[in-house]
């Protein structure tokens, strides 16, 4: 078995990418070389071009609009290790300006139908108060979705629910499904879900997947969009994986959505994979949340899928996705995020609005903690203000260079009196933050640079007593089965402090 995935590894697409890419990186140098041994006379004057175009890459960065984390990743490889580090920097740098290919979705595309908005359920945002309001608002302006509601909904606190329910709604289906995912791979979840769409195709249903290439590269083969074509499914392979240096290989679909005929659908941490229903067991006991909505909400998460879809078939007449669904009573906001929103990061911003706005607690799942300075103030300010900050992270790491960042970075945290909870019976994929009984949000977001500046995510922020209950009243049962890390388990001997502190300097690279 060992050898067969070895094989499979050493035979894949992704090796041969890694390869490629390898190369490119090292021909400038090699040359650069090569010229400096064999004509000596101009080695001074490559010495010279070297440093100044490092010292004119390092200003470049200092005076640059990124994030100050980013700035310090870059600074220290162009300044240590030149030239590769300015190569590296000048080629992967975070530009405002995306691939060809994905240029147009920094455009507000005309999903004209879908993104009406309802004063009158603004009025009901303000009636909620200023916060609710303040968030509606800014959601509205940066993300053009309009703010809405939903009719019902239902919470689902481990991945084994989600896809009990998530296979009984795919059957329903008369109109359209839509689905995409970061990851998808063979299996009972997968097989169980591929074989409702092919029936479901087969009756006239519009299926449409959209599922990302690194994300589920190694689990799918190459031509997988190829293969569900034959079988009656539409399907794209988000961003496929190429062998380019460029700053779009880290632009990922991150999302987790579903949408059947308009009417309900599905949000949250969940992948088509076996080990999110623990049907497998690689990292222990699976722990991952997700949500199902009915009502006019659904309208905003079609609007996401078709977005991307629309790099594919380009833009469609939307009319015939508009849903009718009567006027809920659960106010919510469904939002995505996108690589190419300029310094916006909604996410982050809706996060902090909340972190900041908290009274009694904020409770907060997240299997990634890889934070930046304004969200480590921002937990730290509300924990010093009397706050009862929790974090919960995975006891045992799905990868592990990660999960030291994690500890890194909660280990300040804790000395500044945020509670950090490990779940004990394996891996936490949860992603949620919920805090004073009146506004939490769910979706696909992780707590670090990737989610909040690299990938295209999706989450929704609910403004409803009901919807908190349900994920505070998770979060405390999850804080039953998890370990509270306290100053005198944090093990701070000299190895682990530096290693530790090179990988913070890293992070917003990893």
């Amino acid at each position: 078995m060992k050898f067969r995935k070895l094989w499979k590894l050493l035979t894949s697409k992704f090796l041969l990418v890694c390869f490629l890419l390898l190369i490119e990186l090292a021909v400038l140098p090699t040359g650069i070389f090569l010229l400096s041994a064999y004509i000596p006379q101009i080695a001074p004057a490559i010495s010279v071009i070297i440093i100044v175009v490092d010292v004119l890459v390092a200003l470049c960065i200092i005076n640059s609009d990124i994030n100050a984390e980013y700035k310090i990743a870059w600074l220290v490889p162009v300044l240590l290790i030149p030239p590769i580090g300015s190569i590296l920097y000048l080629t992967l740098r975070r530009r405002k300006t995306p691939r060809r290919k994905l240029k147009k979705l920094t455009d507000r595309l005309c999903f004209d139908p879908l993104y009406a908005h309802d004063l009158a359920t603004m009025e009901r945002f303000a009636e909620k108060g200023s916060f609710a309001k303040q968030c509606a608002e800014f959601v509205a302006l940066q993300s053009f979705q309009p703010a809405t509601d939903c009719s019902s909904f239902e919470y689902f606190s481990f991945g084994e629910q989600y896809f009990a329910r998530l296979t009984e709604e795919l059957k329903k289906a008369q109109k359209y499904i839509f689905i995409e995912f970061f990851v998808i791979a063979p299996g009972k979840c997968w097989d169980t879900v591929l074989s409702i769409l092919k029936e479901r195709a087969e009756n006239g249903v519009d299926v449409r997947v959209i599922y990302d290439d690194i994300g589920s590269m190694l689990k799918v083969p190459s031509d997988y969009a190829q293969q569900l074509e034959k079988q009656g499914i539409r399907c794209m392979c988000f961003n496929p994986f190429r062998p380019v240096l460029d700053v779009a290989q880290n632009n990922r679909t991150h999302r987790k959505i579903v949408v059947i005929d308009g009417e309900t659908a599905f949000t949250g941490g969940v992948n088509l994979a076996d080990e999110y229903i623990n049907e497998t067991h690689p990292f222990g006991k699976w722990k991952d949340t997700g949500i199902l909505l009915r009502g006019r909400a659904v309208q905003n998460f079609t609007t996401l899928f078709l977005q991307l879809w629309s790099l594919r078939d380009g833009e469609e007449n939307c009319e015939k996705y508009l849903s009718h669904s009567p006027a809920g009573d659960c106010l919510c906001l469904v939002f995505g995020d996108s690589p190419f929103d300029g310094n916006r990061n909604i996410c982050e911003d809706l996060y902090l609005k909340i972190i900041y706005n908290a009274k009694k607690y904020v409770y907060i799942n997240t299997p990634y903690l890889i934070l930046d300075g304004e969200m480590k103030s921002a937990l730290v300010t509300a924990a010093r203000s009397g706050v009862d900050v929790r974090i919960t992270v995975p006891n045992i790491p799905d990868k592990k260079y990660v999960f030291a960042l994690t500890k890194a970075f909660y280990s300040q945290l804790v000395r500044e009196g945020v509670k950090i909870y490990r779940y004990t019976p394996g891996f936490l994929h949860a992603k949620s933050i919920v805090s004073d009984g009146q506004h939490c949000i769910i979706g696909s977001s992780n707590m670090d640079f990737r989610s909040f500046y690299l990938h295209w995510e999706c989450d929704a922020m609910f403004f409803d007593e009901r919807v908190c209950k349900e994920l505070y009243d998770d979060y405390l049962a999850t804080c039953e089965e998890s370990e509270l890390i306290t100053k005198d388990k944090i093990k701070d001997s000299l190895p682990r402090l530096i290693y530790r502190s090179l990988l913070r300097i890293f992070a917003p690279l990893m």
